[in-house]
């Protein structure tokens, strides 16, 4: 199907979306990310740091338990990280080809149309990075 040819911009953006396997990975990402979530809530849940959860971001989840000293160092720069690549890949595409924002995780210039498969392979290592992190503090909450 793809030919390494070059592309960018809008074409390139189509490419995506007509990607089965990108879409899946992405699909993925978004349940990974759900489950993330819960997991904090249990986790501030248990440690008696009360709120309305429902509506709250993956974001804000993270706060709330940084301002209780829920987690070490290096969970901090695990789930900020997490969080925003997961931010740019749920959010920010289109705006990526649309020139609107700035080429910072993702590549825009200089892509062929393999290079869906680069797509691919970062929503995937994402999807594995937010599940990793979720069954840590499923283990936490666990011992909680």
């Amino acid at each position: 199907m793809y030919q390494g040819s070059p592309t960018g911009g809008m074409k390139f953006y189509e490419l995506l979306m007509e990607s089965e396997e990108f879409t899946s990975a992405l699909g993925k990402v978004t349940l990974a990310s759900g489950k993330l979530e819960a997991e904090l809530i249990i986790l501030l849940t248990k440690n008696g740091v009360k709120g309305d959860y429902n509506k709250a971001t993956l974001g804000k989840l993270i706060s709330i338990g940084i301002k209780n000293n829920l987690f070490d160092q290096n969970m901090i720069i695990s789930l900020q990280q997490i969080s925003k690549q997961r931010n740019y890949i749920t959010h920010n595409i289109y705006a990526l080809f649309t020139d609107l924002i700035d080429e910072t995780i993702l590549e825009r210039n200089n892509l062929l149309d393999s290079d869906v498969y680069l797509y691919v392979e970062r929503a995937w290592q994402l999807q594995e990075n937010l599940d990793g992190v979720a069954e840590i503090l499923k283990q936490k909450n666990r011992n909680c």
